[in-house]
């Protein structure tokens, strides 16, 4: 099957996407396990990170480094425009695929 015009231009739009994620992150706090931890003692806990997202069906999260959070945000950013490239995308196949059929 030839590439049609809205599918290479669909293809050079998504390459701009990465790095690219789905999902959501949040901060909470967590106690540690050193028991004269004076910032545990206090209630306040330690900041923790993490990246919840659906795989299968089913909602999981994966423990995020601070060191990664700004990169993980950018990616989660990317996704959410990659999501509405494929909304334009679709439509745009449509307006092809009705154009292709009043040609025939």
């Amino acid at each position: 099957m030839e590439k049609s015009k809205a599918q290479g231009e669909w293809l050079e739009e998504v390459a701009r996407f990465w790095p690219v994620a789905k999902g959501s992150v949040r901060e909470y706090k967590q106690k540690c396990k050193n028991k004269g931890c004076a910032r545990c003692k206090s209630g306040g806990g330690h900041p923790v990170w993490q990246m919840t997202y659906y795989q299968d069906g089913k909602q999981k999260s994966k423990h995020i480094p601070k060191w990664l959070i700004g990169e993980l945000k950018e990616s989660l950013e990317n996704g959410r425009r990659l999501e509405e490239l494929l909304v334009q995308a679709g439509l745009g196949f449509i307006e092809e695929r009705k154009r292709e059929s009043r040609n025939e």
